[in-house]
């Protein structure tokens, strides 16, 4: 069941054998992690503690916003070997009527679309464009792709007022 946008980034802590009864914030903000318990004992009861914990969960989104979906894009991955994010060279191998392999290279783009799962994408091959000019149409249909998303990245909808 998805939570509520007046609960978002809080969850509750309720450990019998610890004796432990507290919200607790937690939130991502540009890769670094908020996380802060309210004991209902130091706030004086289960409501107040709420009350505190939301003021702390409004101060830290006011103070660091959700990431926007093209931030998210912008992220360069471990495994990138183009030095642009979302954009690869591909190799791909077909095999003729008369046996023979034929190699197939092109440049990739890929963004999300409008729509929450969806994905665009665009090909250059090499052999039609070569190498460098494939490689600059598939960074700037990447870029122009990504220039377009609005919003933010959707695990932070949520917590945007």
């Amino acid at each position: 069941m998805p939570k509520s946008k007046a609960m978002y980034g809080i969850t509750r802590i309720d450990d019998e054998i610890r004796n432990s009864h507290a919200w607790r914030v937690s939130l991502r903000r540009q890769n670094v992690m908020y996380i802060k318990n309210f004991p209902d004992k130091t706030h004086r009861g289960k409501g107040r503690a709420l009350v505190a914990a939301k003021a702390y969960r409004n101060e830290i989104v006011e103070k660091h916003p959700p990431t926007t979906r093209q931030e998210i894009c912008n992220i360069k991955r471990s495994n990138n070997t183009s030095g642009i994010p979302g954009v690869y060279c591909y190799s791909k191998h077909y095999k003729l009527k008369n046996d023979c392999i034929k190699e197939l290279r092109y440049w990739e783009a890929h963004w999300p679309g409008e729509k929450p799962g969806s994905f665009q994408k665009a090909t250059f091959p090499i052999q039609e464009y070569g190498e460098k000019r494939a490689k600059k149409l598939a960074i700037d249909a990447r870029r122009a792709g990504v220039a377009k998303l609005k919003g933010v990245f959707w695990a932070s909808e949520r917590g945007v007022k």
